[in-house]
């Protein structure tokens, strides 16, 4: 019995883990991100809709080519979601390098792929986290909410 825990430990550890150049999981480990963003908004009564003031994006400073087709695909579609907006801040952030700014961010939710985009309200509490392929449509909509 102790066998089984430890081997389905370990495959959720490997299926869990941030994926790098691996396309096939990083879309695996977005979607579940995804559906589980998505439940848990289904679930929050709508009295408790949040505004969005501050926009945290994460990437690496140092990545490989195919996450940063990703991140500058991101940063595009955040730039096109706020246009003419100045009600929202955004701080960009390489995980890589700024590790210290990038923790308590973290520490709200962990990412699984990058780029990722923590959407805040005023007092700081994560509203959204969106992570992976990212499109200006799923920008805008929770900035709608």
């Amino acid at each position: 019995m102790k066998s089984t825990h430890t081997v389905l430990l370990g495959l959720l550890c490997v299926c869990l883990a941030p994926t790098g150049c691996n396309e096939s999981r990083a879309s695996a480990s977005n979607t579940a991100a995804i559906t589980s963003q998505a439940a848990l908004a289904a679930s929050a009564p709508a009295a408790t809709k949040l505004k969005v003031t501050k926009i945290a994006f994460m990437d690496k400073q140092h990545a490989c080519d195919c996450t940063k087709k990703r991140v500058d695909t991101g940063w595009t579609a955040l730039q096109s979601a706020l246009a003419g907006r100045t009600d929202i801040t955004v701080e960009r952030i390489h995980s890589d390098t700024e590790e210290a700014k990038a923790e308590p961010y973290r520490n709200l939710r962990a990412m699984m792929a990058l780029p990722a985009l923590y959407l805040l309200d005023g007092e700081g509490r994560l509203v959204e986290l969106l992570q992976g392929e990212i499109t200006a449509e799923q920008i805008t909509n929770i900035l709608k909410q």
